[in-house]
């Protein structure tokens, strides 16, 4: 096979200078999609790897690039590398790649694979698909070429785009990366070295003539000039700055205004059709640099936020016209602006001879100064770290100033203090915490409260919600508190109660003002009072009494002359209560007990007694009657005519009731009358009378009935207090006759 190029040289004259900076635009593109196509290098996309790793096809690089076989040799050209793109998906971006490299220079395609394959064959990789003779005569060229570290190959990597963008100085400080050995390696890397030169040298000298001349249009034009030939030159960007700063050092047009977050605002006139770059310089800072927060236009404002401002430093701001990324005059440039972020969001709060202040940093912060100035002059001055939060103890009552001044670390070294934030406060006086709460059952009833500390306050007893009661100490608003407790009252000697059952805690706070201070507090258990008592006589001298049970009583104590006995409210309800008070008058008080006092019971709550009811139960009264009767007949039958009754053990202060007896006979007479009006009325002693009398006799109407059998008398009592008199009856057989 001919190989047409360096037959008669031979490989080795034939190989010339190895490229040692690629020089092409779309490197960076290149490099991206090979990675992701997992390509060592870009050559590898022109071949099959089966077909590379058995040798029926590989590529050949010095004799421009071209696609062989063991019987053909073809040189790859922009539609050979289009039809391999269409034939190859998986490789398709990186042989478009290759293909718009080849068009705009065919020497630059064989550059860009000689540069990536010079490290492989450094490092021994094998399987790269190349023409073996090729391969061995890079290897053996490469002790002659200079080996290039990952800054110097970045940097060369780097001169395409920064000289299609026109950033010449950029360029220039690349290509001193890469180093004086690489420019006399690579003539093409030297020859763009010297045209990069001519050009840098032109701007110098006009960089020179606006110096000399400065302030003039002349000057601006030169600046101008300069940008259009190296847009990156930053003395030209500082010259136009300088034209544009105001006379006096203050704005020019920008304004810029710091805001919260040491983020800086900016502003200035619009211009209609015009474009705006805004650049940040300062004494700190290399080079001038762009201003990447949002910028946008306001009706004939435009606006834009520097988000990350450098801090410590004092810089200036300038928007400058632009067109396809050129300035076309002087820009509009704000005063000197020291970007030291200051605190937000100051509060001061006051407590009891103390002031609590609290702010927020910025972020860039390395310290704060928390200064207080009081009604006579200085009263503290304290140098923090990071901290949000101070307390100023001791303090006097009366108006105070706080100064915070935050603190940051200069990029130039030592710290910068931003502008002061001032905030006022006032200490107000605040009453004493009550220390100790007592409560005291009274003997009989109430409680009585009493403690410790609080002097020149008001002492306030109050209910908070279960659980949420404040620890003691606790600093207040009056009108935070709970409604005062309209029963409860704090040093007063005599025993108060509430009206029905309480249970719960009993809370003190101290109130001077508008302020308070929580106290301690104390757990009761007051039962309810016993309702509507009410006593019934029984047989044989006992008394069951009736009343509504209290509510939140654990036991209700009865006593009486002579005795006492207590009763749960199961054994109540169950039971009843009766008493033991025999025939006689007697009074029973009935005292509710709270839980905490049965045996057994819990001893947290302090058990309040409430005052006992007092119930006056009458003598038992008895009414006795009896029928007194003759005999008539031949049988000589014992026929009533007249009835004795008499009463005993009443209380002569109260009423008795009417006694009645009833007559039932004819067929109705085989049972007695159920109720007073269960048959005839024969006979009615008034109560007062027989209060009166208590032992009469009183003769029977002449009734028909009473002397033909059978026939049934029975007495009843009838009227107030019926039902605290017993009537007592004679044998069955005198009332019901057969």
């Amino acid at each position: 096979m001919r190989r047409g190029f360096g037959e008669r040289l031979g490989l080795p004259g034939a190989l010339g200078p190895l490229p040692l900076a690629p020089l092409v635009t779309e490197y960076r593109e290149l490099t991206e999609a090979q990675t992701a196509a997992g390509l060592r290098y870009a050559g590898e996309a022109l071949t099959e790897p089966q077909e590379a790793a058995d040798g029926s096809a590989f590529i050949s690089v010095l004799d421009g690039v071209a696609l062989c076989t063991p019987r053909r040799r073809r040189l790859l050209d922009g539609p050979a590398l289009d039809a391999l793109a269409d034939a190859r998906p998986a490789h398709a971006p990186v042989l478009r790649l290759l293909a718009a490299i080849r068009r705009s220079d065919p020497a630059l395609l064989r550059r860009v694979l000689l540069y990536q394959l010079l490290p492989l064959l450094r490092q021994g990789a094998t399987g790269l698909g190349l023409d073996p003779a090729e391969a061995r005569v890079l290897t053996q060229a490469l002790p002659a070429v200079p080996v290039l570290d990952d800054r110097q190959r970045k940097a060369a990597e780097s001169l395409a785009r920064l000289w299609s963008t026109r950033r010449l100085r950029g360029c220039d400080r690349a290509v001193a990366a890469v180093g004086p050995a690489a420019l006399y390696a690579d003539p093409w890397l030297a020859a763009f070295d010297v045209r990069l030169h001519r050009h840098l040298d032109r701007c110098d000298r006009m960089l020179a003539e606006a110096a000399a001349d400065p302030g003039t249009a002349e000057a601006e034009a030169r600046y101008l000039r300069v940008l259009a030939v190296a847009a990156d030159d930053d003395q030209a960007v500082r010259g136009l700055i300088r034209l544009g700063t105001a006379p006096d050092g203050g704005d020019s047009g920008l304004t810029a205004r710091p805001v919260g977050g040491g983020a800086v605002t900016l502003s200035w006139p619009d211009r209609p059709g015009v474009r705006w770059r805004v650049l940040r310089d300062g004494p700190g800072l290399d080079r001038p640099d762009p201003v990447r927060g949002a910028v946008g236009a306001g009706g004939a404002v435009c606006a834009a936020v520097d988000s990350d401002p450098p801090v410590g430093l004092r810089v200036r701001y300038a928007a400058f016209p632009v067109r396809d990324g050129q300035p076309t005059g002087k820009p509009f440039v704000s005063r000197a602006l020291l970007v030291a972020p200051a605190a937000e969001d100051v509060t001061v709060e006051d407590g009891p001879a103390r002031l609590t202040v609290r702010w927020r940093l910025p972020r860039t912060a390395s310290g704060v100064v928390v200064a207080l100035t009081g009604p006579h002059g200085g009263a503290g001055r304290h140098t923090l770290g990071r901290a949000e939060e101070h307390v100023f103890t001791d303090l006097e009552p009366g108006p105070y100033t706080v100064r915070l001044t935050v603190r940051h670390p200069s990029p130039t070294g030592g710290t910068v203090d931003a502008p002061g934030i001032t905030a006022s406060g006032t200490v107000h006086a605040w009453p004493r915490q009550l220390t100790g709460l007592t409560a005291e059952p009274g003997p009989v009833d109430g409680v009585r409260f009493a403690g410790h500390g609080g002097e020149g306050a008001e002492v306030r007893l109050v209910v908070w919600p279960e659980g949420a009661a404040p620890g003691p100490g606790t600093e207040l608003r009056a009108d935070e508190l709970p409604a005062p407790l309209p029963w409860a009252r704090y040093g007063e000697p005599g025993f108060t109660t509430p009206d029905g059952p309480f249970a719960g805690l009993v809370s003190a706070a101290t109130v001077l003002g508008e302020r308070a201070l929580a106290g301690p507090g104390v757990r009761l258990d007051v039962p309810g009072p016993v309702g509507t008592p009410r006593a019934v006589r029984e047989p044989g001298g006992r008394v069951r009494l009736f009343f509504d049970w209290p509510s939140g009583a654990g036991t209700v104590r009865a006593a009486w002359d002579g005795g006492d006995l207590t009763a749960s409210r199961s054994r109540y309800v169950r039971e009843g209560l009766r008493l033991p008070l025999g025939p006689g008058p007697a009074r029973v008080t009935l005292q509710p007990l709270a839980p905490a006092e049965r045996p057994g019971g819990a001893a947290s709550a302090v058990p309040v007694r409430r005052a006992p009811v007092a119930v006056d139960v009458p003598g038992e009264a008895v009414v006795r009657y009896r029928l007194l009767t003759r005999r008539r007949g031949l049988g000589r039958r014992a026929v009533p005519y007249a009835v004795e009754v008499s009463a005993h053990g009443h209380d002569p202060a109260l009423p008795l009731p009417a006694f009645v007896l009833v007559h039932r006979g004819g067929d109705r007479a085989s049972a007695r009358p159920r109720h007073a009006e269960d048959g005839t009325e024969l006979l009615r002693v008034d109560g007062a009378k027989l209060a009166a009398v208590p032992l009469q006799t009183r003769a029977l109407p002449p009734v028909p009935d009473l002397s033909r059998p059978p026939y049934a008398l029975r007495a009843f009592l009838l009227g107030d207090g019926a039902g605290a008199v017993r009537l007592e009856e004679p044998a069955l057989t005198t009332l019901v006759v057969r």
